[in-house]
């Protein structure tokens, strides 16, 4: 299983479909760029050119800005669906447009039938506490509602319901109490991830400048709660078209990924080797490119004649991708470590003699 995803000429697609937004999230790192040049958005014309050059990938992860906020988002599914037989979509969203989500989730359904996907519902803390740290008056309740509307859906064995939390200095202290109210609303996973800014370790470009890490003297008891949380819903058993190993890798990664974390906050520097240069691809909304969200975008497919060909042979993708080869740059997304962990047969092996021992 995992020979045949180091073949691979790409793992995963993220794809930040527009800069538009309808939340005002004090830990957004993207909050210079919201709400403006809409017309410099890629068309769909432009989005399958780039598609249609990019190799064949499993994962397709949307981003934004609030994806659900292009009106076409799943005509963009399609097409990587057509051109690059992706299998895997995750789909967050802020859970504002109740309606709006539960249409773009069926159609999906009906139109991709061998597509999983993955709506993960943005949920930070409680009520209003988690209003103000998205910023909107009832966000809480129109979260809630969205998920309720998507229920009916569940039938389907390709849909997943799950909750992604942003954990802080500000929302740490209600972090036990939201994992139980999740767990009464009965999603398929609840993940949990640190807050983070757009490039290595550090948080300054935030809109609030007041959010951060959770103490340090709080850290332990933070991820103990996390590691039970994932024990709770057994790494990703409850997501569909997974196979036995990778839901017991799972796991694995997401426990590991936790010691990965603190040690990478100890030695600010690269912990294990980064593969995000030959597994990963990060596509921004007026087209600008880069290997990994902490890095900044190196290249334009509208100076390429959207050819991916052309962009990962030129000088400026060789420079990226010689700064995450000689651990120039550092970071602890989830999205970059958790597929660093699984191509590591060194950490693997630690994570399942942990787990079994």
């Amino acid at each position: 299983m995992l020979f045949k995803y180091l073949k691979k000429d790409l793992f995963q697609l993220i794809f930040h479909v527009t800069f538009s937004c309808n939340s005002k999230c004090r830990f957004c790192f993207n909050w210079k760029e919201l709400n403006q040049n809409k017309e410099r958005e890629l068309s769909l014309e432009e989005i399958n050119k780039i598609s249609r050059s990019l190799p064949n990938f499993d994962w397709f992860l949307l981003s934004g800005g609030e994806p659900s906020l292009r009106n076409d988002l799943a005509e963009i599914v399609g097409i990587f669906y057509k051109n690059n037989k992706i299998k895997h979509l995750t789909w967050p969203t802020n859970g504002l447009l109740p309606q709006k989500t539960f249409e773009i989730a069926q159609k999906l359904l009906a139109d991709y039938k061998n597509l999983t996907v993955t709506v993960s519902f943005s949920l930070d803390s409680l009520a209003e506490a988690h209003d103000e740290l998205r910023g909107i008056p009832g966000c809480y309740e129109k979260l809630l509602e969205s998920y309720k509307l998507l229920q009916p859906l569940r039938k389907n064995k390709n849909l997943n319901l799950k909750f992604n939390t942003v954990v802080s200095n500000l929302s740490y202290g209600n972090l036990k109490n939201l994992i139980e109210k999740v767990r009464e609303l009965k999603p398929d996973m609840h993940t949990i991830d640190f807050i983070r800014g757009d490039s290595s370790l550090t948080l300054d470009n935030l809109r609030d400048k007041e959010l951060g890490l959770p103490p340090q003297e709080r850290m332990e008891e933070i991820i103990e709660l996390i590691k039970n949380n994932y024990d709770y819903y057994n790494g990703y058993s409850n997501i569909k078209k997974h196979s036995r190993i990778m839901q017991k890798v799972s796991r694995i990664i997401q426990k590991e990924y936790l010691s990965l974390f603190k040690e990478i906050i100890r030695k600010k520097e690269q912990v294990i080797p980064c593969l995000a240069y030959k597994t990963s691809l990060t596509l921004y909304p007026y087209g600008d490119i880069s290997f990994c969200e902490s890095l900044k975008p190196f290249a334009n497919f509208r100076d390429f004649n959207y050819d991916y060909k052309k962009i990962i042979k030129s000088e400026p993708a060789q420079r990226q991708i010689d700064i995450i080869k000689n651990k120039k740059c550092v970071c602890y997304h989830p999205c970059y470590q958790y597929l660093n962990i699984l191509f590591s047969p060194k950490t693997l092996i630690k994570g399942f003699l942990k787990d079994v021992f």
